[in-house]
């Protein structure tokens, strides 16, 4: 409840002498960001998109603050450095504008434009944004980059989108021109399809946070929803898309029920190939971008498509944002995304127990699972067995406050009590932060709730009970190896891949790589690090000529926590 001042007797006699009229709210200014995606190529490469964004009621002084771009956004080298055509007009005419780089910053890097004179009345900036097909130069990251396939492009905003230097909040407006992309072509964001307003003021992040795809793409349902699930992709899967779609309508319908979400709010699934960790996505403001390549297993991406859709229920806390939180998003993603299917009766036992029993190979395996959660940010992109802990560890984590949870009320309540506790908090416009979290598990374990989170945090391991799965899995231990890439994992971020810290007599030396070998392209390993059989394949330089070189990259058996079926269990139960 909000309080309001005390009023003075004579001020409360005057207020109830007279009406007062209360000042309409001020609507937040509209920003006007309009696409017109250039014609596809023969092999349906669609090679730029001429943007046009429109700010009102600018105001700046010479030199001031005015426009920016990352240069790098998560890892996606941005088009701030190859964009073209760039040029900028105000109320009084075409503008001059001066760039700035930053210089390499540990956060994110801008590129900044400000003007020769005063800026005052509508901004207008246009320019071309060159569309790639080639894989990330900096090796893993998220879908975000402006990539075409099969006719169409998409990307996020924050790789491509110009944005007024200052913090103000708008309503965000995006327009498509598709005149010169044939027949039969859509424009979809992550606000919807065609044409639409953000209803609500966007931040500059979210901003950013906005997807976009266009051109010749394809759409389940046909005709979409003004409000709920719609889904669009580009390329071709090697599954049917329309019925993959359809079952994850039917997982949001679920989802809705089990949130206990307030209305049918918007949710878009944008799918793409992708060169590098096809299978994964990442969810962007309401909407996951999942990718694919031809070798994606259709049961396994399900698994994706309900991890990324939690995050559009519960999000993120609220603070610490960024990765430093990532262990209470992502691991709570991860421990859903298997359990609420199954709740569903939309995976079988089987796929459950092979999903868990994924995670738990990849966390138990994991020669770097106690590095504290404080490390992580860090080193989250420099070395792949730091990069799944959030997702590993955290999930794991949930799933032992769980049986606690379950066995502390004799079945009576369960973490999902925990998580619409913090929903609820939410949505009386209390913080849902990490302070809320600790709150929460104490109030509902007592001090053990506090001192587990912290050990987990700390880097402790993490071992739920025997029959925290329920009554149908039992623990057991299998013998797993670890994940070795065989060298320096820091080699695949650098500008140049050139291998160095080679372990003698690792599976990668074996195989004949050597120090001073250069790795031509991108090397996903998320994945990889997940299956006990998968090969990795380097593409090396050596003396001008360029080679595969193939090997198993695993080190010393370990003996990793597991969960089977118990025994006398049917095969129904689940």
């Amino acid at each position: 409840m909000r309080h309001l001042k005390t009023l003075g007797l004579a001020a409360m006699l005057a207020l109830s002498a007279a009406p007062v009229a209360l000042a309409a709210p001020v609507a937040a200014p509209e920003l006007t960001v309009t696409l017109k995606p250039a014609a596809s190529d023969a092999d349906g490469t669609v090679p730029f998109v001429d943007v046009t964004v429109d700010i009102p009621a600018v105001s700046a002084g010479a030199g001031a603050p005015l426009l920016r771009l990352p240069l790098v956004a998560d890892n996606v080298r941005t088009v701030a450095e190859t964009l073209s055509n760039l040029s900028a007009s105000d109320d009084a005419g075409p503008l001059d504008l001066v760039v700035q780089d930053d210089a390499d910053k540990p956060t994110r890097a801008y590129r900044h434009w400000t003007a020769a004179r005063a800026v005052r009345g509508t901004l207008t900036v246009r320019y071309r944004a060159p569309v790639t097909t080639l894989a990330n130069p900096r090796g893993a990251a998220p879908p975000l980059e402006l990539r075409t396939d099969g006719g169409g492009f998409s990307g996020a905003a924050e790789t491509f989108l110009i944005v007024p230097e200052a913090d103000t909040a708008y309503r965000l407006a995006i327009r498509w021109d598709l005149s010169a992309s044939g027949g039969g072509a859509a424009g979809v964001s992550s606000l919807g399809t065609g044409d639409v307003t953000s209803p609500d003021a966007l931040t500059p992040e979210e901003l950013g946070a906005t997807y976009v795809m266009g051109g010749a793409v394809h759409r389940y349902p046909e005709v979409p929803p003004r409000q709920g699930f719609f889904s669009v992709w580009q390329g071709s899967p090697p599954f049917d898309g329309t019925a993959l779609m359809r079952w994850t309508e039917t997982l949001y319908h679920h989802y809705l029920g089990y949130f206990k979400a307030e209305g049918t709010p918007p949710y878009g699934v944008f799918l793409r190939p992708n060169l590098v960790n096809a299978g994964g996505g990442v969810e962007l403001n309401g909407s996951f971008i999942g990718t694919f390549d031809q070798k994606t297993d259709e049961r396994q991406f399900k698994f994706t498509l309900a991890h990324e859709m939690v995050h559009t229920f519960i999000e993120s806390l609220d603070s610490p944002q960024g990765l430093q939180s990532s262990w209470f998003s992502e691991g709570i993603a991860v421990y859903y995304q298997n359990r609420l299917p199954l709740r569903a009766g939309m995976i079988t036992g089987d796929e459950f127990l092979k999903d868990l029993n994924t995670t738990a190979a990849r966390y138990y395996t994991n020669v770097l699972n106690t590095t504290p959660n404080s490390v992580i940010p860090e080193r989250f992109w420099a070395d792949t067995r730091v990069r799944v802990l959030p997702y590993d560890r955290g999930a794991l984590y949930f799933a032992l406050v769980d049986g606690e949870v379950r066995k502390a009320s004799h079945g009576r309540r369960s973490l999902d009590d925990l998580v619409l506790a913090m929903l609820d908090r939410r949505r009386h416009g209390q913080p849902m932060d990490h302070a809320a979290w600790v709150a929460t598990v104490t109030k509902e374990l007592g001090p053990r709730g506090k001192v587990e989170l912290e050990a987990m945090l700390g880097g402790a391991l993490v071992l739920p009970d025997d029959d925290a799965f329920g009554p149908c899995f039992t623990r057991v231990t299998a013998p797993l190896r670890r994940y070795q890439l065989g060298f320096d994992p820091e080699v695949l971020i650098e500008p140049k891949r050139i291998v160095h810290g080679l372990i003698p007599g690792s599976a990668a030396a074996v195989a004949g790589l050597r120090d001073g070998d250069e790795i031509v392209r991108p090397v996903p390993q998320d994945g990889i690090q997940a299956d006990q059989k998968a090969t990795l394949t380097l593409q090396v330089r050596r003396d001008g000529q360029v080679f595969p070189i193939t090997y198993l990259p695993r080190g010393e058996m370990v003996d990793a926590y597991q969960w089977a079926r118990r025994p006398g269990a049917p095969a129904s139960c689940r």
